[in-house]
């Protein structure tokens, strides 16, 4: 069926955001673990390819909640060992895989950790919950990702760790404009803020009507399909397409009677994909590639 609106996630589908919001969570994460909670510093607690275990177990698609996901669960492997170094909790069981696949179901990321936590030992989840400052690990979140200089043009809020360069400088454009169908329409449903989708929009030199662009500003959040709804109304067609390289994205689709092209560059994530959708491929231009062999413009 060929489709009349094409609705693109950003991160990891248009851009290339290992080298921004991956690491920006990485960072995240061993910052407060060692500055804020004063654990030893023996090594990066989750590597920047590892958050893609999150992404694909639903829930995560908001990359502050991952954040503070990844902390709480961190809190909870070192209070329960007694292990006071990040190397060292790393190592203990369950690892991310595991742990990500205990909790792949519907629903936030936060409160399945919280939830996973809570089934093992109850008298313990208050005591964890404590350590967790969730505004300021959004603070430390964004200044990583914005840098010392565009903190306040992005976040609208003063620096608080140093001069740094943001992250956003490293992201690489992946979408070949070339390949997109002139007939079609186009739309964005993305967990960026708006500053955020500015920034990456002015990469693409893409050209969306502000209708037709759902970000964290517009207070819907994925798998809430209402975010493609809003879009299909403001172009009048039905046939919708909705790409994107995590579970919340398939499952957003799945909920607006959309069709789900999954983006997968790892075993696992197409494995976890392949059981809402057929329509998988390695990046998105050898999605448009293919459609533009089945569907040539006239």
């Amino acid at each position: 069926m060929r489709p009349e609106i094409i609705v693109f996630d950003i991160d990891g589908v248009l851009i290339d955001t290992l080298p921004s919001f991956r690491v920006a969570v990485s960072r995240t994460v061993q910052y407060y673990i060692t500055e804020i909670l004063e654990y030893d510093d023996t090594g990066l607690f989750i590597l920047p390819e590892e958050v893609q275990f999150f992404k694909i177990a639903g829930g995560f698609n908001d990359d502050w909640v991952l954040s503070q996901s990844i902390i709480l669960f961190f809190i909870y492997k070192a209070i329960t060992s007694g292990l006071k170094d990040t190397r060292s909790v790393r190592l203990i069981p369950p690892s991310f895989e595991d742990f990500t696949r205990d909790i792949s179901c519907i629903g936030d990321g936060l409160e399945k950790v919280e939830n996973y936590i809570s089934n093992i030992d109850n008298n313990i989840i208050s005591e964890i919950k404590s350590k967790l400052d969730k505004k300021l690990v959004i603070r430390i979140f964004q200044e990583i990702y914005a840098g010392s200089e565009d903190m306040k043009r992005l976040y609208g809020s003063e620096p608080l760790l140093g001069k740094e360069d943001g992250l956003w400088k490293r992201e690489r454009i992946i979408l070949n404009r070339r390949l997109l169908i002139p007939d079609l329409f186009y739309g964005i449903y993305t967990g960026r803020t708006a500053s955020e989708t500015d920034l990456a929009l002015n990469m693409l030199k893409l050209d969306i009507p502000p209708q037709a662009i759902i970000t964290m500003d517009s207070s819907i959040i994925k798998p809430d399909p209402r975010g493609l709804e809003i879009i299909r109304s403001y172009y009048k067609r039905e046939i919708l397409v909705f790409v994107g390289d995590s579970m919340d994205d398939i499952l957003t689709a799945i909920n607006g009677n959309a069709i789900p092209v999954a983006i997968a560059k790892d075993d696992i994530s197409r494995e976890r994909f392949s059981r809402y959708t057929s329509l998988i491929f390695n990046n998105v231009n050898e999605y448009l590639t293919s459609l533009n062999k089945i569907y040539p413009s006239p």
